[in-house]
């Protein structure tokens, strides 16, 4: 392999650290746009197809050499497994070197992030063959990809550009800083997703001050998916359509190998991802609806995954609890407590907890004589907890809370500084203990 010079590697460092200074003052900014089928000829049909294959057939043979770090992405000879499991050698047509480079690069990557992970002492498993190959990175703006005219991109690799729709969404802002952008396979079609920047102004930066909402705590659950302190209910489940039922019947009777299962399993697939971006649009929708009308948001770190594993398995799959949480816990105007804390046992008001069952609809406790619907009560004492927790009872407390005398506050701060230390804190795994 050649080596880069001295003054090169330096030119590159620079460009490296001057590109880091420029991301502090920039926010990221990305964009999925559809490729149209309709528009390409036979040959750029079947280079997309097989840009995809190539990428698989290289990701294995990088994963099953001894020294994947080593490997020459400059070789265009790969060993696959054909369809009788005997190994074969085939050569790289389509796939251009900077992609295979890109492809290269993307599994070192996630070699660096296991070890990473089992030098904090988690659990890791080994990468495992792909069957099928996703997503390709293009890194480079100008060499991997590049924007051509108002609705076309050019994609190393194909001599002519690609029509895609939705550009307009890029073309509205001024000042992009284009980088990077992902080529990926769905069942729907091929797409783009460009990843771009943009200067951060003051209007970003003060969004938060401009809330003047009060504060809300939520609670997750399997009848109604989300209940706010303040009553609002959200059920975003999708549930499985008729269509998805029918087709998956029809795939069973159908012969392994032949082309109408291939056909109805490919049907199948565009049901299911149409299923998905359903239930991310309701997702996003709520999630938005929370972080712009409230100052600050409290939740509990559930064990949706265990959730998942128990009796309500097929609710939980139907519903986008996990994809909301997870997107709650990346804003800084959400505040987490520990799932540990009794959230539906607990009352709000003088701080005594008893079971209650899960048939059990409306919470009434025996000290305070308090009766509220579980749910919503859950939710005021997550809210109670996340605020004392935070030392935010004396200035902002809701109003409906200002009654609490300091006596009975007292139980529930003692809870409060036990279990929730921190913001950002992880779930606990309850198996293990």
């Amino acid at each position: 392999m050649i080596k880069c010079s001295v003054e090169k590697r330096n030119k590159i460092k620079a460009a490296i650290l001057a590109t880091k200074e420029k991301r502090k003052h920039q926010r990221p900014l990305v964009f999925e746009l559809k490729i149209d089928e309709s528009k390409l000829n036979i040959k750029e049909r079947e280079i997309l197809k097989m840009f995809f294959v190539e990428a698989k057939w290289l990701y294995n043979d990088i994963l099953s050499t001894e020294k994947p770090f080593s490997y020459d992405y400059k070789n265009t000879t790969v060993h696959v497994l054909n369809k009788d499991k005997v190994p074969e050698e085939r050569t790289l047509k389509y796939l251009p070197a900077k992609n295979r480079q890109d492809v290269l690069n993307k599994l070192k990557d996630s070699i660096k992030g296991l070890s990473i992970f089992k030098k904090q002492g988690k659990r890791v498993g080994k990468l495992k063959f792909k069957s099928d190959y996703n997503s390709i990175e293009l890194s480079q703006y100008g060499v991997t990809h590049k924007l051509v005219g108002k609705n076309r991109v050019k994609i190393n690799g194909i001599k002519r550009p690609l029509l895609v729709r939705g550009l307009d969404q890029l073309l509205k802002y001024n000042n992009l800083d284009y980088a990077s952008a992902k080529l990926v396979k769905k069942p729907s079609g091929y797409y783009i997703k460009f990843t771009c920047f943009k200067e951060i102004t003051s209007q970003n930066t003060s969004l938060f001050s401009k809330i003047k909402s009060p504060h809300i705590g939520i609670d997750m659950g399997i009848k109604t998916t989300i209940t706010t302190s303040n009553g609002d209910t959200y059920d975003i489940a999708i549930r499985e359509s008729e269509r998805l039922k029918r087709l998956s019947r029809k795939m069973n009777k159908q012969v392994k190998g032949s082309k109408n299962r291939y056909r109805t399993r490919r049907k199948l697939q565009k049901e299911y991802e149409h299923l998905t971006n359903r239930r991310k649009d309701k997702a996003n929708k709520v999630v938005s609806k929370l972080l712009t009308e409230n100052q600050t948001v409290v939740m509990q770190d559930e064990n949706i995954k265990g959730w998942h594993k128990g009796l309500f398995g097929k609710q939980v799959q139907h519903s986008a609890l996990g994809n909301i949480k997870a997107k709650l816990k990346l804003s800084k105007q959400v505040i987490i407590v520990h799932q540990s804390f009794p959230s539906t046992k607990q009352c709000y008001r003088c701080g005594n907890s008893y079971d209650i069952k899960l048939s059990e609809r409306i919470y009434c406790c025996p000290v305070c004589n308090l009766t509220e619907d579980r749910d919503v009560k859950s939710a005021k004492s997550l809210l109670y907890e996340g605020l004392t927790s935070v030392n935010y009872i004396k200035f902002v407390v809701p109003v409906e809370y200002r009654e609490v005398t300091p006596v009975e506050t007292k139980p529930l701060l003692l809870v409060s500084q036990k279990q929730v230390s921190s913001t950002k804190q992880e779930a606990r795994d309850l198996s293990r203990e």
